[in-house]
């Protein structure tokens, strides 16, 4: 061996050593603000409901079926278009906790998501990215850009925002986490 590697290996380990004390008293330092470790539990309990979420391994394409009318399914995507109480979604593949993986190859996917009322304006919009655990309840026809399609048709049980804000921001538009819709104002 020569000097260099062992010189290499003391300034990797001490460089490892610093990185790890600093990391241990950042956390020690960091204000433990009641509210902070709330929104962090709500947050983690949200995410352990999309991953164990009880539902059918379908995608929309696979769920066109009678026989699959009434399954439970999670869902993921990005929302196209909004109709009153239903969202056009474009489907994307899901990661462990439910998450949409814009994958470089598209799925050609969609369907129509309806709640029981609205959604408010500022968190779901289009580009939104979302999760839907709902049930499967018939097909309707999907149109978009000059064509379209059948698509799979599933009444919204719980709806999960995916937020694309920078981390720390708290602005109320960059909330994530399930949403409620709300009733829909009679003229």
């Amino acid at each position: 061996m020569n000097g260099n590697s062992i010189g290499s290996r003391a300034i990797g380990v001490v460089s490892l050593f610093t990185a790890l004390a600093l990391g241990a008293s950042a956390a020690w330092s960091q204000p433990s603000e009641p509210e902070a470790l709330d929104g962090q539990a709500e947050f983690l309990r949200e995410i352990e409901a999309l991953r164990t979420a009880e539902v059918v391994p379908l995608t929309p394409d696979a769920a066109l079926g009678d026989r699959h009318i009434g399954k439970r399914v999670r869902w993921a995507g990005g929302v196209y278009s909004i109709d009153g109480r239903c969202l056009t979604i474009l489907f994307a593949q899901s990661g462990d906790y439910g998450e949409p993986r814009w994958t470089p190859e598209p799925t050609y996917q969609t369907f129509v998501a309806c709640g029981s009322g609205v959604y408010d304006k500022a968190l779901v919009e289009a580009h939104t990215n979302v999760t839907i655990i709902g049930e499967v309840i018939g097909k309707q026809y999907i149109g978009m850009g000059g064509g379209g399609s059948d698509g799979p048709a599933i009444r919204i049980e719980k709806l999960y925002r995916w937020s694309d804000c920078l981390a720390g921001d708290d602005s109320p538009v960059c909330k994530q986490g399930f949403l409620t819709a709300e009733p829909i104002a009679e003229d």
